[in-house]
């Protein structure tokens, strides 16, 4: 079982080599912020910069110096943790096509992140649940935001909840995605809900099908706060391995002890503590640094 090899694997093996591989997923350490880059060979896409510049150092250790082109960036919402590195990475990348939520905060910075995109002539898409992007070997399934009532009131109560949510399906081989129940295969999944709290998680799992709320990783959401990643999201995704994405000795907390209780016995890992968190796949299996 595919489920079963990959929790045996990320519970025994670590990479200290270098950053030799041509597929990986990193969850990049920018501190208290979220910032996660996909790379398919020479195919990169980044999700969120987190706050100031140092995605931009984060970013030159995984992509060679005269890679200057990023062809998928998307903002998950426009606040500062998530977006201001972002405006780093206009300046330094040619960008190909940037995803952004229907939403405004109404802020100097997404003013100018704004200008940004459209002085450059860098193409975009509002995010909505349904897309589909395809990057190389990477599958990028738009869960939400949705298109309901519910949704837009949960947005006006709070940005967090204009987070835009994807599925990702990386198959290094150029396989199609497997089913979690199906044989071993190339394919490693990842639920990502940006900051969406309690509210938006529970649309997500009513309206969403379970075979693809399933996934081996799941980033916890809003950096461990205990608005977000209640037990029905848990259940529903039943992962194998958690992320955290969060700041060391953060004003807010986080992570809280709540959510690391909810949790429970899943493998957990945090850019706090370890640093950048890496899932590298290498000579025909995935690997953890």
């Amino acid at each position: 079982m595919h489920r079963v090899l990959l929790l045996m694997l990320i519970s025994s093996f670590v990479i200290v080599g270098n950053n030799k591989a041509q597929n990986k997923v990193v969850f990049l350490d920018v501190g208290q912020g979220d910032s996660i880059l996909f790379q398919d060979g020479s195919k990169q896409v980044l999700i969120d910069g987190g706050p100031g510049m140092k995605v931009l150092s984060e970013l030159g250790k995984q992509i060679p110096w005269f890679d200057k082109k990023i062809e998928v960036v998307i903002l998950t919402h426009p606040q500062r943790d998530h977006m201001e590195g972002l405006l780093r990475v206009l300046d330094r990348y040619e960008v190909g096509l940037v995803l952004i939520p229907r939403v405004s905060s109404n802020t100097l910075m997404q003013d100018e992140w704004l200008s940004r995109i459209i002085e450059q002539d860098i193409p975009y898409r509002f995010a909505w649940a349904g897309q589909k992007l395809l990057v190389g070997d990477m599958q990028f399934q738009i869960l939400g935001p949705f298109d309901i009532d519910a949704a837009k009131a949960a947005t006006k109560a709070d940005i967090n909840n204009a987070s835009v949510m994807t599925r990702v399906d990386f198959c290094p081989e150029g396989t199609a995605p497997r089913s979690l129940e199906s044989e071993v295969g190339s394919c490693l999944s990842f639920l990502l809900t940006g900051d969406a709290e309690k509210r938006v998680e529970t649309m997500l799992v009513k309206n969403t099908s379970s075979e693809m709320l399933k996934a081996d990783i799941l980033k916890v959401g809003h950096h461990g706060s205990n608005s977000s990643t209640h037990e029905q999201l848990l259940q529903a995704v039943s992962p194998n391995a958690a992320v955290i994405s969060v700041g060391s000795d953060n004003k807010f907390g986080h992570p809280m002890d709540e959510v690391l209780e909810r949790l429970g016995d899943i493998p957990v890992w945090r850019t706090d503590e370890q640093g950048a968190v890496q899932f590298a796949y290498l000579d025909g299996r995935w690997l953890l640094k």
